[in-house]
């Protein structure tokens, strides 16, 4: 489901044009695709305990941008990923959980979309649309600001989401089996970058959701749950983490040929 965004801010005399900046910032002013890295630890906040460490998550996101006219273009989005136990930075295989002292199947890996936004010139500011799989988007907001010549992107996205079940389904957004979900990307450029096709990139994601995930066996406990961590742009075949990207090919063997990551377009 899609939804228009109601506002873009940008400074005052800002001195650049919005679309041409996300673009840039997001992933290419050419069509083509961008990677970005992503390095994330998951967090549980429960009452009466401190935020309790869970597990990593190591993705590799790809961004497309394609010219729709001189004032639209549209982005789809894909993502892969694989979880990391704390302790020993391996693939996780299960957590045990400290405040109910049982050891639990981890997931292990995830994909994610492909979805896509539809982004056009609106005023000074931008109109968006996202059309994700199993997500009922209920906004989407995007602000710019800037200090010292660095130039600050944030998306917040805020929807319903669905997850596979224990059986591999997926439930409907009108079940108990979905969570308020809030994702935010606060995303870094220099303004001197912005004049680069590609502009070098770095931020930080933060993914959160009303109720702990089914698996953790804290969904009955109140709480909630937070993934945040870093995110870099990177090359497309040049991974930041030469180990992560050997994780990903071996749990991904459909996503990659040869050295050289296939994002799944078309599912």
């Amino acid at each position: 489901m899609g939804m228009i965004m109601s506002e873009t801010k940008t400074p005052p005399g800002a001195g650049f044009d919005a679309l041409d900046a996300y673009r840039r910032m997001f992933a290419t002013a050419h069509d083509g695709d961008a990677a970005w890295w992503y390095l994330g630890t998951m967090f549980v906040e429960i009452p009466g305990y401190l935020p309790l460490p869970v597990i990593q998550a190591e993705t590799v996101m790809i961004y497309r941008t394609t010219t729709l006219s001189n004032d639209a273009f549209r982005m789809d989005w894909w993502e892969i990923g694989y979880m990391r136990d704390l302790a020993t930075g391996e693939v996780a295989q299960t957590w045990t959980n400290p405040i109910t002292g049982k050891t639990v199947p981890s997931p292990q890996k995830f994909e994610e979309g492909p979805a896509h936004f539809l982004i056009q010139r609106d005023g000074a500011g931008l109109k968006l649309e996202l059309t994700q799989p199993y997500a009922r988007i209920e906004s989407v907001s995007v602000e710019f600001s800037e200090a010292d010549g660095r130039i600050l992107l944030e998306q917040t996205e805020r929807k319903v989401r669905g997850f596979p079940l224990p059986d591999g389904s997926m439930p409907s957004l009108d079940s108990g089996d979905v969570s308020p979900a809030r994702t935010t990307l606060s995303i870094l450029s220099s303004r001197a970058d912005l004049a680069k096709p590609s502009a070098p990139s770095s931020g930080a994601y933060d993914f959160e959701l009303r109720t702990p995930p089914a698996w953790t066996g804290l969904a009955g406990h109140g709480g909630r749950a937070i993934t945040r961590g870093a995110m870099v742009k990177t090359e497309m075949h040049a991974p930041l983490n030469p180990i992560g990207w050997r994780r990903l090919k071996t749990i991904f063997p459909e996503c990659f040929e040869g050295d050289e990551i296939r994002p799944r377009w078309a599912k």
